[in-house]
Parts: structure tokens; sequence; C-alpha cells
């Protein structure tokens, strides 16, 4: 307790045992070893615990920052971001193609009503210069 500074001292006094239970087992001691300890060992682990700078006594040192890990995370989401672009891509295509065919329905369709309708007057034009050779 004697390295923590003043307010640091003060402020482990004040946690509850539940407290400092919690703040043992999220510092990476057993569960079972912290339930059994009396409120004096757990004050005192904590307190080295934070005057160590939050590493736990006689752990061994964990490495924060793997750049070959990083780089192969990083690659690895670089691969699905380019996966969900090359799919949207895909999406977007399909509905282009499927606007362009019924577009192009629609032309057909309207195509083959104008040559109806023309064929229809022709057919009336005819039959209207038939009745007027008859007459």
């Amino acid at each position: 307790m004697e390295k923590l500074t003043a307010a640091q001292q003060q402020s482990v006094k004040k946690m509850s045992d539940e407290r400092l239970r919690l703040k043992l087992v999220e510092a990476g001691y057993e569960e079972d070893v912290v339930v059994a300890m009396e409120r004096e060992t757990m004050l005192s682990t904590y307190a080295e615990f934070l005057a160590s700078g939050g590493v736990r006594p006689g752990a061994a040192a964990q490495v924060g920052y793997d750049p070959d890990v990083e780089a192969q995370k990083l690659a690895f989401e670089k691969q699905k971001w380019e996966a969900q672009l090359r799919k949207e891509e895909a999406k977007r295509e399909d509905k282009l193609r499927r606007e362009e065919a019924r577009l192009r329905r629609e032309e057909a369709e309207r195509e083959a009503k104008l040559r109806r309708e023309e064929v229809e007057r022709e057919e009336k034009k005819a039959e209207r210069e038939e009745k007027r050779i008859d007459r």
C-alpha cells in the first residue's frame, strides 16, 4: 500500500470487498483464490497490482502488439471489404441488366403495338378505298 499515492490508497481502502474481488478477477487473479482472500490480503494484493502499473506481479509480460498479426488482421479485413464491394457491384450490375432487359421488352412491345396500329390503319384505309371504288 505504501507504494501508492495517498489518493490511490484512500480509493482502494474505500472499495467494498465485492468491488475488490471484481477488480482482482479482472486483473487476472483466479476467482477461487480471490474469494478465499481476507480483506487485508485483497487490499495489499490490489495495491501491489496498481503499484506495478496494472501488471500482475509474477505474470509473464504479454505482447500487446505484434506487427505480423496486425498485418494479417489488416489483410483479412481488406479481403472482407473487397469481397463485400464485389458482391455489391455484382448486385448493381444484375439490377442494371434486369432494368435494361425490362426497357428493351417495353420498347419491343411499343414497336409491336405501333406496327399493329399501322396495319389496322392501312386495312381501314384499304376498306374505305374499296368502298369508294364500289360506289
